[in-house]
């Protein structure tokens, strides 16, 4: 089993589905996996943003039903602290199932994995 680490730092589509598609399925083969949410991706964790997304790409998979996947095989969204003064939000706001961290839990969480992407 191995580690994979990706850190999310948009809010549109090209950053999102890329992201969500890796991730579920590194936990498919087995894989610890965890999204790091920075600043400019947080928008996509708040209401009801990942079925807007959904309605603006109908051709590519249903990113909610990818995401209750991914937290149902036990992967993790670790919210950056930094993005909710940024984007005037509170951590209420978020989707259920968050974390929300400092970089540095980032950090040691990223250590010793074999695989790290950015989107």
């Amino acid at each position: 089993m191995g580690k994979v680490a990706i850190t999310l730092n948009g809010s549109e589509p090209k950053n999102i589905y890329p992201a969500a598609t890796i991730a579920v399925s590194a936990l498919a083969c087995g894989d610890e996996v965890f999204i790091f949410v920075l600043p400019s991706g947080l928008p996509v964790f708040v209401g009801e943003k990942i079925a807007e997304l959904n309605k603006a790409v109908p051709e590519l998979p249903d990113l909610e039903e990818m995401m209750d996947s991914y937290q149902a095989l036990g992967g993790r969204i670790l919210v950056c602290e930094l993005g909710f003064d940024v984007h005037g939000l509170k951590e209420k706001d978020l989707i259920e199932g968050c974390e929300v961290v400092g970089a540095t839990t980032f950090v040691a969480e990223a250590q010793g994995a074999q695989l790290t992407l950015s989107f």
